[in-house]
């Protein structure tokens, strides 16, 4: 009914409230590693937010939606109204203020393309739980807490000029060198994104993106030496 444009979001809430279990916050915050939901914070303060700690539930689908709010896109709207988690967002009746967000693509710099950066845990508001978790994971030489990161795009990082990580650091398709392959893998892609397909099609690019992560793992065993 009128394309996926605009319909994402709400969509998106919908299905992850029904998809994720209740405990499913228990559940990110016991992993070993973290998991980060990155987005940028417009009002009450202007800053980039990367979630590592999560309270309920709604807050874990929160900080998905939050995530994904791509203005115009996703939404009809510029930007989402969001809930404030971390309690120190009240005004002096003690009432807390609704957030208003936007994408995670800009809390980051442009050559991150939205990918969230994780050195990012130290300076956003954080559960204890996570400042233990930055000094015991803060790598000495720079002060990082991250010792490597791998990007992983749908588009050719080259395309789009995702130049965060090392060039062996990169999972995502070929990018054709023939224009014409170039310019119909980059409508296909945009197409899948924006309107309704066959559910072969989704397959078959599921298919596609774990031919390019095995194609990564043989790269990256050949320059490893194993």
């Amino acid at each position: 009914m009128g394309g996926a444009r605009g319909n994402l979001l709400p969509l998106l809430e919908k299905e992850l409230c029904n998809i994720l279990d209740e405990d499913v916050h228990e559940i990110l915050n016991d992993r070993e590693g973290v998991v980060g939901l990155a987005y940028r914070e417009l009002f009450p303060r202007n800053n980039p937010v990367l979630d590592t700690s999560f309270l309920s539930k709604d807050h874990v689908v929160d900080s998905v939606c939050n995530s994904c709010m791509f203005p115009f896109f996703s939404s009809n709207w510029p930007c989402r109204l969001s809930k404030a988690y971390d309690g120190k967002q009240k005004t002096d009746n003690g009432i807390s203020l609704p957030r208003i967000v936007v994408d995670g693509f800009f809390a980051v710099p442009r050559e991150r393309f939205g990918c969230p950066d994780f050195n990012m845990v130290s300076t956003t508001t954080a559960e204890p739980q996570d400042e233990e978790f930055n000094i015991n994971n803060t790598n000495e030489a720079d002060g990082s807490i991250v010792d490597r990161t791998v990007t992983i795009s749908v588009f050719p990082h080259t395309l789009i000029s995702l130049t965060a990580s090392d060039e062996h650091d990169r999972i995502s398709p070929l990018q054709p060198q023939n224009q014409e392959d170039l310019s119909k893998q980059i409508g296909r892609l945009f197409q899948l994104a924006t309107q309704t397909a066959p559910k072969e099609e989704y397959y078959q690019l599921y298919e596609e993106g774990w031919s390019d992560v095995e194609r990564w793992i043989k790269q990256e065993e050949e320059r490893r030496g194993i």
